[in-house]
């Protein structure tokens, strides 16, 4: 098979063409051939670093090639700008020279009339220029003797008045009248010498041939008169040449500037004109740093250019070796995949742009049910279910759009069977462009079935197959936007005791029966439910036209009421039914519901009543019950409890006899809180065991005070309630109280009532027996009131009975109450038990008691219950026998 598997696309391909198709060839290129074959990656060719040379070559030549360049332009520009300042120096020389030859003519002209302390006179320029020098000519001497003009050169100096003031340039001659001087403001010098810009750090000097510096601009006075023979002008320069120029740091400011030069024609003066070097080479600079930064671009990119062109000639020669080994290994690859895909248990396929189809794996035939011939080259809907074309053209038009698409649809295989798959389609782009696509198959047909299981539970009852609470909930929901409706919440009171007695199977069995009764309502009702293991809803339209409420519930109760048949055996499950309806009761379900189980839970506490609406008044006492409860759980840490006493009193003697210990609860939320209403309470929470525990460590401990501070040895009488009569350390808790109160057994009395004695039997006696051991006293409290079997009454270590306020308050008007008084003092009495009668007012009650020989009475005729501190003057005032 694998032979014909290699080439099952050739009898697809015109032209008898061998090699697979574009899009198969493409798709074995993007498989790791490497790993598939284990044939080594091909060693990359070493990477070509001819542009790298010639992109080193062209950067040295442009280096080269640059720094000529900016050497050259460095000589022209220094070469240039000294070629301005001898220029300048020049002209400057010129300018001095007719300066100094109009103050030179203006002393001839002007010395044979100036006195010796001299006169002002102008020097005129030559040419008839408008401006004239101001200068002074002066005699030097008076008696000067008159000569012939001298042919020399005259003398020219520089003038410093001590005082600060402007320095004046001087020029003498020895004239016929003697020597003369005329002296002109070295100010004048100084504007022709401003006028010339420089720029910042230039300057223009004005020197005797002996470098004495005369002028300077800008002015520098501390230079102005001195020698600068030794510098290099003067030593070096102005000896080769009148005119020149040359570079020197000047020794006034270190400046290194270039100097141009000029001696002037006919005196001994010489101009030197300066220009700060770096001034000269700013423009220079700027085009040096220019030069540089594209240098360094042009490098870099030149450098970056070659990097690329080399890589990119190694990647396209390891591309090609790449593309050379993977043409050899195509045909390799192609069965390689072929092995890959058919290892797949998943169906594969691949379709060109025609849809026929172009590769396979083997689980696609096995699906299929058809071999390779059949399958090879033709159109999907030939081979597939054509039921689902429909589905799977849109399919396969979204997958050639974007992406990989999914499509969930039933499908027959090729045995006609009908399954639940996925398939996924993707597309898949070949040389030239040509799209094929890529289908996979999962088959989910037990997942599905799975998930619908899944779905049927999350709202079903798995034991009954009735709807669970989420179902019931979201019917509910539904509903409340309709009409009226009533929701009935069943409870099986005694289910529990079936699964107790038999097992859990047999209790599940009784909860089937019942559902199978309550499923015959399912078309007269919204919804039928199991809510918990125990407990039933029925939701049902309620309003005009329907049926009443009560009717239904009654006759469903009857209907549940009959027993059940659970191993061989008939039981009665007590049903109680809870009733709300919407909208009378609640404005929501979660409302409805917790109000309807507010109802249920009254129908459960009441016997006599097994069907029980909501009302108002119920919400009310639950919402005091709950009240009660919140405050009851804090009331003992809060100091609010009290013990109140009342006296117990002998008939015969009027002496009082004990107290019974009554507890009060003064509440600073809810008031005084009788303990009728406290008291049951306490006892379905569990709080009457803490409660009661302290009350009989208080007891004692009062009882002992009294015995220890007043002389008072009595008895107190401590009532137990069932919860307390019950806990494992009972015995324990009754010891802990006497040993830490210091109180003799004897002094304390417990009471349990007639229903706890009947409740356990074997289990009172034990206990009875062990508190009797403790030598603690016991009585029977509300005796006549149960159904005490005599039997067993004898059978319990229990020193008094007492009798039951409600056959004491009838007494004198009710022969019935009066026959049992007698009847439970004969029974006492013949047990060796004293008699107490509860709850005595009267004095004709007492009268009578007495004479059906009672015992012990106690009662508001004698004192109300008291608190401790009233107990010692109670007990020592006199007490009139019969009292």
């Amino acid at each position: 098979m694998h032979g014909r598997t290699a080439c099952a696309w050739q009898s697809a391909c015109p032209g008898g063409d061998r090699r697979p198709p574009a899009g198969v060839r493409r798709f074995i290129l993007r498989l790791d051939i490497n790993v598939l074959t284990n044939v080594p990656t091909p060693t990359p060719p070493p990477r070509d670093t001819r542009p790298l040379a010639a992109a080193a070559m062209l950067i040295v030549a442009l280096t080269v090639t640059l720094a000529g360049l900016l050497v050259s332009s460095y000589h022209d520009t220094i070469e240039r700008e000294q070629t301005n300042l001898r220029n300048l120096a020049e002209a400057f020389a010129a300018q001095t020279h007719y300066a100094t030859l109009a103050l030179d003519l203006a002393l001839a002209r002007a010395a044979e009339h100036a006195p010796q302390d001299g006169t002002d006179t102008a020097a005129a320029l030559p040419g008839g220029a408008p401006e004239a020098i101001p200068a002074r000519v002066r005699r030097l001497g008076p008696d000067a003797p008159r000569r012939p003009l001298p042919s020399g050169a005259p003398k020219i100096g520089i003038a410093l008045p001590p005082d600060g003031g402007p320095a004046t340039i001087t020029l003498a001659r020895v004239l016929p009248i003697g020597p003369a001087v005329i002296e002109a403001d070295a100010a004048y010098f100084q504007r022709i010498f401003d006028s010339a810009d420089l720029g910042h750090g230039g300057s223009v000097t004005l020197h005797q041939r002996d470098g004495t510096m005369l002028v300077r601009s800008p002015t520098l006075p501390k230079a102005i008169g001195h020698s600068f023979i030794h510098t290099p002008l003067f030593q070096t320069h102005l000896p080769r040449a009148a005119v020149g120029a040359f570079e020197a740091t000047s020794p006034i400011d270190g400046v290194s500037r270039l100097y141009g030069y000029s001696a002037v024609a006919g005196y001994p003066l010489l101009i030197v004109t300066g220009r700060d070097l770096s001034d000269t080479l700013a423009v220079w600079r700027g085009w040096l740093w220019i030069a540089v930064l594209a240098w360094a671009l042009l490098s870099v990119t030149l450098a970056m250019l070659a990097r690329r062109m080399s890589r990119e000639a190694a990647r396209q020669a390891a591309l090609i070796a790449r593309l050379q080994a993977s043409e050899r290994r195509l045909a390799d690859g192609a069965r390689y995949l072929k092995t890959i895909l058919d290892s797949l248990a998943t169906p594969l396929w691949v379709l060109d742009a025609k849809r026929r189809i172009v590769l396979f794996n083997r689980a696609f035939l096995q699906f299929t049910g058809r071999n390779e011939d059949a399958v090879t080259g033709r159109l999907e809907t030939e081979v597939l279910d054509p039921a689902g074309a429909d589905a799977r053209a849109r399919l396969y038009a979204d997958s050639t759009a974007d992406g990989v698409h999914a499509l969930e649809a039933e499908i027959r295989d090729g045995s006609g069977a009908t399954r639940t798959a996925i398939q996924l389609a993707a597309q898949l782009r070949s040389e030239g462009d040509a799209v094929q696509i890529v289908n996979s198959l999962t088959d989910i047909t037990e997942r599905k079935q799975v998930e619908l299981r899944l779905a049927y539970l999350a709202d079903h009852d798995p034991l009954t197959g009735l709807p669970n609470l989420n179902y019931l909930r979201r019917v509910l929901a539904d509903a409340l936007q309709g009409e009226q409706i009533v929701l009935l919440l069943i409870a099986l009171e005694r289910q529990q005791e079936v699964a107790d007695l038999l097992g859990i199977e047999a209790g599940d069995d009784a909860v089937r029966q019942v559902a199978a009764r309550l499923d015959g309502l399912a078309p007269a009702a919204l919804c039928v439910a199991r809510v918990k293991a125990n407990e039933f809803a029925v939701l049902l339209p309620a309003g005009p036209g329907r049926r009443p409420v009560d009717a239904v519930a009654l006759e469903l109760h009857a209907l549940l009421a009959e027993p059940v048949r659970v191993g061989g055996r008939e039981f009665h499950l007590a049903p109680v039914i809870g009733i709300a309806t919407y909208p009378q009761d609640a404005a929501s379900a979660n409302e409805l519901m917790r109000l309807a189980d507010i109802a249920k839970h009254r129908a459960r506490s009441d016997a006599g009543e097994p069907v029980h609406f909501h009302s108002e008044s119920t919400h009310l006492q639950l919402d005091e019950r709950l009240t009660i409860e919140e405050q009851l759980r804090h009331a003992l840490a809060r100091g609010e409890l009290t013990p109140h006493y009342q006296p117990k009193v002998d008939i015969a003697t009027g002496q009082v006899t004990g107290f019974e210990v009554l507890l009060r609860w003064n509440s600073p939320v809810l008031g005084p809180v009788s303990p009728a209403r406290f008291i049951p309470i306490a006892e379905q929470t569990g709080l009457i065991v803490p409660i009661g525990t302290w009350v009989l460590r208080t007891a004692c401990a009062q009882a002992s005070h009294w015995a220890r501070e007043h002389g008072i040895a009595t008895r107190v009488a401590v009532n137990l309630s069932i919860r307390q009569f019950y806990q494992k350390d009972l015995l324990r808790v009754i010891a802990g109280a006497l040993d830490d109160a210091g109180l003799p057994p004897h002094a304390l009395e417990l009471e349990i009532t007639e229903s706890i004695a009947m409740s356990r039997v074997d289990v009172v006696e034990r206990l009875l027996g062990g508190i009797r051991d403790l030598g603690v006293e016991l009585s029977i409290d509300d005796f006549g009131t149960g159904y005490s079997s005599l039997a067993y009454l004898k059978r319990f270590p229990v020193q008094r009975l007492k009798i039951d306020r409600a056959f004491v308050r009838d007494l004198g008007r009710d022969a019935d109450s009066a026959a049992i008084v007698r009847s439970v003092v004969a029974l006492g009495h013949g047990l060796s038990m004293r008699i107490v009668a509860e709850g005595v007012e009267t004095e004709e009650q007492l009268a009578l008691l007495r004479a059906l020989g009672c015992d012990e009475y106690q009662g508001y005729l004698f004192a109300r219950p008291m608190d401790a501190a009233a107990v010692p003057a109670l007990l020592g005032r006199p007490v009139a026998s019969g009292a």
